[in-house]
Parts: C-alpha cells; structure tokens; sequence
C-alpha cells in the first residue's frame, strides 16, 4: 500500500503488550489544512497511537507515511505535544525555545518565529520565567509553542485542554486554527467533545483500540445528533 503523497496516512497501525492489544489495526488519514480530532474513552488506545506516530514506541504492525515518505524517515517534520506537561525545571521560557532551535538546527529567523509564538500563546510576558516556576497551563503552552516552532507538516497533540483556564482554551483553539490555515496536518486527542466539535474537520473513534467510526459529523451523527451524543452511543457497552 503506498502512502499519500499529501499529510499523514496510517494503515493497519497495532501495537500489543503482550497479550493486551492496544490498538488494533488502526487506518485513517490527515490531510494538509486539516483538524481531525482522536477521541475515544479511556483506555481507547488514542495516547498509544499518538506515541506511535511520534516515535515513541514502536508499532507491533502496520505503517504510517508523512508526506509520502515512512514517518520514522520523516521525524524533523513532526511536532508532539504530550498530555503531561514537562519541561527543563532550570531552562526559561526562552532557553527553552533555544533548545528546539538548536535541536532542530533551525536557520537565523527563528528567534523571530519564536516570538510570534510566544505572543500568540500570551507567555511573552514570562519569558525569563523558569520552567519549574511555571503553572501548568503555562508549561502546557510552552510545550506547544516548542512543538511548533520548527514549522512541522504534523502536529500531534495530546489532551492539550488539560490545565488551561477558559481563556487559555481559546488561545489554544486560535494557534490551532492558524497552525491549520498555514497547511499543517492535525491531529487532537482531547476528551473535552465541545472543544472537539467546535473546532476539528473530522473525527476518528476509538474503543478498546479499535477503530469505531470516523467520518465528518455529518457523516458519523445522525440528524439533530450532537457530537456528545454519538459519541456516548458508539462507546457505551
């Protein structure tokens, strides 16, 4: 099976722990300029598959391509962001950018880009701020803002509504929105289904691993159906 020479496509991803299957022959595709939202109950399997597509475990089975190419050819082009936020306890706000820069031997500009960002994400105003003195919305927005500074053609992004107050759930939704706009793939894990719904092109659903549904909301909802109430109608036993 080829890969699409345009955003991600997955086919077949599985991926055990000995006899627990954790996810189980997984197939779906983001396109460039495209929000797909992974959701799924607890346990569904979305943190392994975005661990997965991140080079963070290694797949039992199946393959995922980037940009037409095998994604672990493809790893300077991915951005993750994961739902527990960790940073460099020691590093500011701005080392912090720094470190990606040089990670990713990025040209001249990037301390321009860098900016933008962190005014984008309001952490502007802390950016001598070290790491272990931050909230944790503030740590989840400094992951972000790290994850996007390389420009990467996928975005992973993990429960990234954890520890933000409403305002910072807005920015979040903004950045994604402009981070879609400028052609990237998406792809959001998130258990929060008005977030979800607002903001996400198209829907993957996971349950114990395997795919559900995935489709628009058009597609996988019936008429005058929420996204809450498919949801619940697909997952529950």
């Amino acid at each position: 099976m080829k890969g699409s020479m345009d955003g991600l496509k997955v086919a077949g991803l599985g991926k055990r722990y000995g006899d627990v299957a954790a996810v189980a022959d997984l197939s779906f595709e983001v396109r460039p300029g495209e929000i797909v939202g992974l959701l799924g109950p607890n346990g569904a399997g979305k943190t392994t598959t975005l661990h997965a597509l991140a080079g963070l475990v290694h797949p039992t089975s199946g393959h995922a391509w980037l940009a037409g190419q095998p994604i672990e050819q493809q790893k300077a082009l991915v951005g993750f962001v994961p739902e527990q936020p960790e940073v460099f306890p020691l590093l500011t706000v701005e080392e912090h950018l720094g470190f990606i820069a040089r990670a990713y031997r990025l040209d001249s500009g990037w301390p321009e880009q860098a900016r933008d960002i962190l005014r984008r994400l309001h952490l502007d105003e802390v950016g001598d701020r070290v790491g272990g003195a931050l909230s944790k919305g503030m740590k989840q927005k400094l992951l972000i803002a790290c994850a996007l500074l390389h420009r990467p053609l996928l975005l992973l992004v993990d429960e990234p509504m954890v520890g933000l107050d409403p305002a910072g759930q807005r920015e979040l939704v903004d950045t994604l929105r402009a981070v879609r706009a400028g052609g990237a793939a998406v792809l959001l894990s998130t258990h929060i289904l008005s977030s979800a719904e607002e903001i996400c092109d198209r829907f993957v659903i996971l349950h114990r691993g395997r795919l559900l549904a995935q489709g628009t909301l058009e597609e996988i909802t019936a008429p005058a159906q929420s996204l809450n109430e498919a949801f619940l109608g697909l997952t529950e036993e």
